[in-house]
């Protein structure tokens, strides 16, 4: 019986997730929804345009970063934002899209390496 007990234990010891730890968090209001970037300490990320009724584009993948040069790597599609972003006084500037996005860092803990 205890053996079993133990077993369940662990069971759901094991099951349960890692929370991850946002290290920067970013947004900018777009004319009909929201645009938000969330980065986390697992070098995960989620790029995600929302619109004003319950609709949203959710891009994620890994990220690198480098000096102030934040590189993307998505698991599905690219959004036209680009994969490639700069981050300047306060600001994510994403580069090589088809067209300029900038959001608004709300957080930053992110480590330089």
């Amino acid at each position: 019986m205890k053996i079993r007990i133990l077993y369940l234990i662990l069971i759901i010891i094991s099951c349960k997730k890692a929370k991850k730890k946002e290290v920067l968090l970013a947004d900018r209001e777009a004319p009909l929804g929201w645009i938000y970037l969330k980065m986390y300490d697992d070098s995960s990320f989620e790029f995600i345009s929302q619109g004003m009724v319950r609709d949203k584009d959710v891009y994620n993948g890994s990220y690198q970063l480098k000096n102030d040069t934040l590189y993307f790597k998505y698991k599905d599609s690219i959004p036209k934002a680009g994969s490639k972003a700069v981050i300047t006084k306060g600001f994510v500037n994403y580069i090589n899209g088809s067209y300029h996005e900038s959001v608004q860092i709300k957080l930053n803990k992110l480590t330089i390496k």
